[in-house]
């Protein structure tokens, strides 16, 4: 992060009657890095709403087992490993596949003739997929893999949760406080410990119908309607009647 910014950030953060944060772990993040008081700051949770679009069959993957991961394929999401992950559980899931969905930009070309060059199969970059598409991906996928080493709520694993699919999830930073009990975790460093994670859910249909359930009962603990009234909240505690009683022209 470059000089300035940080230290706009830090500026920010300190003149600011009030911060808002998606985590507790970015709260405490943002109080260290700013040197601030938390108490300053307010947790307000996204939610992940399941997809209204009807499921959209993908041909290409029609009567496959695949694992998969949406999004974008920044260097902090950590897609390489969860490839190197992929070809381990390869030796022994032979039919296996791995689906990376998201639009075919820079980075994942460069993954993609990664993939090519160590000459790993069954692995598919779809590009672009509509939201019937995706949906068709999470509730046909063996278990929905998020491998990223940083983020700061995680909204694709509980969309994945709220359309029934197993989440094996990285420990890293807020993701165990957001998913709680309904993942599977895996070290995102550790490419054999992420490997032998996934293959417990793909080896234990227990294991996986046991994240199906809990995922179902983790997503209704996020609103997007409660996190709008208490943003809206922090707001009327700032302004006070001016923002429920304006004043008129």
């Amino acid at each position: 992060m470059p000089i300035i910014y940080k230290w706009l950030n830090k500026r920010v953060a300190r003149k600011s009657a009030a911060l808002i944060t998606p985590t507790e772990f970015v709260k405490e993040d943002v109080a260290r890095f700013a040197h601030i008081n938390s108490r300053k700051i307010t947790v307000t949770y996204e939610a992940a709403d399941k997809i209204t679009e009807p499921a959209e069959n993908m041909k290409l993957l029609e009567h496959k087992d695949f694992i998969m991961y949406v999004g974008r394929p920044m260097p902090h999401k950590n897609l390489e490993r969860l490839v190197e992950a992929f070809a381990l559980l390869k030796e022994t899931h032979f039919n296996l596949n791995l689906v990376l969905a998201g639009k075919l930009d820079t980075n994942y070309r460069k993954l993609q003739k990664l993939v090519d060059e160590k000459g790993i199969k069954g692995v598919f970059f779809t590009d672009f997929v509509t939201e019937g598409e995706l949906r068709w991906l999470y509730e046909h996928a063996k278990a929905y893999v998020f491998p990223s080493l940083s983020e700061g709520f995680g909204l694709p694993p509980l969309e994945a949760m709220q359309h029934g699919c197993p989440v094996v999830s990285s420990t890293a930073t807020c993701l165990p406080e957001v998913l709680k009990d309904a993942a599977h975790y895996f070290d995102p460093l550790d490419v054999s410990d992420m490997a032998a994670k996934i293959n417990d859910v793909l080896a234990d249909p227990a294991l996986a119908q046991k994240l199906i359930v809990k995922g179902s009962l983790l997503v209704k603990d996020y609103s997007w309607e409660r996190m709008a009234r208490e943003t809206l909240d922090i707001y009327k505690s700032l302004l006070g009647e001016r923002l429920t009683h304006p004043t008129r022209d």
